[in-house]
């Protein structure tokens, strides 16, 4: 491999110049924190600063501001009172579970005997959204009213249908309307960028979920009928305050898993939410945390990210979502032991799936190179469309996501089912994939998405490849040249060992909760040299651990600076990267919560030889 193995992307000017001898940092005499320019990166003023750095819930937009909120709340209140059959329609990933479970126990708070009923469709059989089966099968059942939690507004000819069979429609949803423009008809629609009274729209279907919980408190206590009701408690039972509060973590969960812009309410909701997360009283949630190997001191978005999401999406993926809705509504303690225990085998088949699609996948690439004609091992492919009737529809997204990461260029991935091929699609930064698929359109049956994900349904292999000619075609052309085909790496600002001690990253983490739009900083530090190098980690099959860690030195005010970097599955370059050798390296830090004291520990992201160094040495 190469390296840098990305492009790196400077975003800010430098805040240290250097002086003639390598590795020596010489400071402004009033340099700037690294949190103050981490701010200025961001874009932060100093108005904004507090509210951004202390995250609070006194700063959300009152839930009735947002469209079709108070009427919502006032539908199902009646409903609630009325006792009338309600049922909620949820989605099979973590943000569309999160919001069925945060309604289910909100309606149950205010009625602690109502049966709420809660649906979740089949990934595979049924596919995302309202669909006519379900709702008839609801209406069967004696179902009287159909509340949807995460989907529902692109659903318009599906909305019609629950009208016709009697069925009272309460929409509540985050993702795009139809093409047209066209709101489904229903009792009541609630989304986040309808209308113009809600200032912020980029909420997830369970923040949406979570709003609405607190507008039916207001509503059911008659706090909705005051002017002033964002300001007074003086009608809130404590018991509903008390849930509410305790549904908070679950929005937090869902907010982090759906990768929503980590800025503004999301941001508080996460920030304000996760603390709770040990505290709802939801014995599913504490088993699947326990089981996550999450503690309260470490419970941070990264760690739902990578730990807790994944597990109940695979009950999705692998699985049907209505054990895991089941884990967060109306499990005990033993049930929820139960149900953790399915989830954690349904995760690791997952994972087994997952290595091997990928797998299958990469040969399949390799292989077309091959019958283009390609010789180069460095050749990159221009575009990705591979298929196999035995891959899992529900993980070939993730395999996506790995292949766009490797190539740098946007991958489709498909496989079949009784509708015929379906696939999923992700794109890289500046190619819109809705658009491409638009102009592959000819070859697909169906197609929807946005401009970094899609779906796509094909009629037949004949037509699969079809489209494959078409897509690659025009990837091509969009796609820079190959040498510059590369993944982009951002880098938010450069900056020296010496800032990064605990105190420097202790004030990097006060920017914190990370996640999109507001990502854990990127930093570049320069020509350090390697001091030590050690494989780390497990070893299997003989073969000597996977990853390496990296010892550093760097000179700064006149004294030597160290740190030391873990690279993961960076050992078979570890001949590259010797000791004595000078570098420039790009990581991430944080603070290892592992033993009594913390200490900054440090991940590579990319290393190159130092340009300092090598340019000195040209010269």
């Amino acid at each position: 491999m190469n390296f840098p193995a990305k492009r790196w992307i400077e975003s800010q000017p430098r805040a240290a110049t250097r002086g003639s001898e390598h590795g020596a940092v010489h400071s402004r005499p009033l340099r700037e924190s690294i949190l103050e320019k981490m701010l200025k990166t961001k874009g932060i003023s100093s108005e904004q600063r507090e509210n951004f750095l202390h995250p609070a819930t006194k700063n959300l937009a009152p839930a009735r501001d947002m469209h079709g909120m108070v009427e919502a709340a006032r539908l199902i209140c009646a409903a609630v009172r009325a006792h009338r059959k309600i049922a909620i329609y949820g989605d099979y990933d973590v943000d569309g579970v999160m919001a069925t479970a945060i309604l289910w126990h909100m309606l149950r708070a205010l009625a602690p005997t109502l049966s709420v009923r809660t649906y979740v469709p089949h990934r595979i059989e049924e596919g995302y959204g309202l669909n006519r089966d379900a709702l008839r099968t609801l209406r069967d059942e004696g179902i009287e009213v159909v509340i949807t939690v995460d989907c529902g507004v692109s659903a318009v000819d599906e909305a019609r249908y629950a009208q016709e069979i009697g069925l009272e429609l309460i929409i509540t949803d985050h993702h795009e309307l139809k093409a047209s423009g066209e709101v489904p008809v229903a009792r009541a629609v609630v989304h986040p960028r309808l209308g113009d009274t809600q200032h912020f729209g980029e909420q997830c279907g369970a923040g949406v979920a979570w709003k609405l919980a607190t507008q039916l408190m207001d509503e059911w206590c008659g706090a909705a009928d005051s002017a002033h009701a964002a300001g007074s408690q003086t009608k809130r039972p404590q018991v509903l305050l008390d849930r509410v509060k305790s549904l908070l973590p679950l929005a937090a969960i869902g907010t982090v898993a759906d990768v929503v812009p980590m800025l503004s309410e999301n941001r508080i909701i996460v920030a304000r939410g996760l603390p709770g997360a040990f505290d709802t009283g939801i014995d599913g949630l504490n088993a699947l945390l326990d089981s996550s190997r999450v503690e309260p001191r470490t419970m941070d978005a990264e760690k739902v990210a990578f730990r807790v999401a994944p597990r109940i999406n695979a009950c999705g993926r692998m699985g049907h979502a209505e054990d895991v809705v089941e884990l967060f509504t109306t499990a005990n303690a033993s049930r929820a032991d139960e149900i953790v225990a399915k989830i954690d085998e349904l995760n690791t088949k997952r994972r087994a799936d997952e290595r091997a699609i990928f797998e299958s996948a990469l040969e399949k690439v390799h292989a077309r190179l091959a019958e283009c004609g390609s010789t180069d091992p460095a050749q990159k492919p221009r575009g990705i469309v591979v298929w196999d009737d035995a891959w899992n529809l529900g993980v070939v997204g993730i395999v996506c996501s790995k292949l766009v990461d490797l190539f740098a260029c946007p991958v489709i991935i498909i496989t079949r089912n009784k509708e015929g091929w379906k696939g999923s699609g992700r794109s890289i930064k500046g190619i819109e994939l809705h658009h491409v698929l638009e102009e592959c359109s000819e070859h697909l049956q169906h197609f929807g998405g946005h401009a970094m994900a899609a779906g796509v349904t094909i009629e037949s292999e004949e037509k699969v490849k079809a489209f494959r000619d078409a897509f690659v075609k025009i990837i091509d052309r969009q796609l820079p040249p190959m040498e510059e085909q590369r993944p982009t790496l951002d880098i938010d600002c450069v900056c020296s060992i010496g800032e990064l001690d605990i105190v420097g990253v202790q004030e990097i983490a006060k920017l914190a909760p990370f996640g999109r739009d507001n990502r854990k900083p990127v930093l570049l530090i320069e020509d350090v040299e390697i001091t030590q190098s050690r494989h780390f980690g497990k070893s299997f099959d003989n073969k000597p651990p996977a990853n390496l860690e990296l010892a550093l030195k760097q000179s700064d005010g006149g004294k030597d600076k160290f740190l030391r970097v873990q690279w993961w599955n960076g050992a078979p370059h570890a001949s590259e990267f010797v000791k004595g050798m000078r570098i420039d390296v790009v990581v991430e830090v944080g603070l290892s919560t592992f033993g009594r004291l913390p200490e900054v520990e440090a991940r590579v992201l990319d290393l190159r030889l130092s340009v300092v160094s090598h340019a000195g040495a040209r010269a």
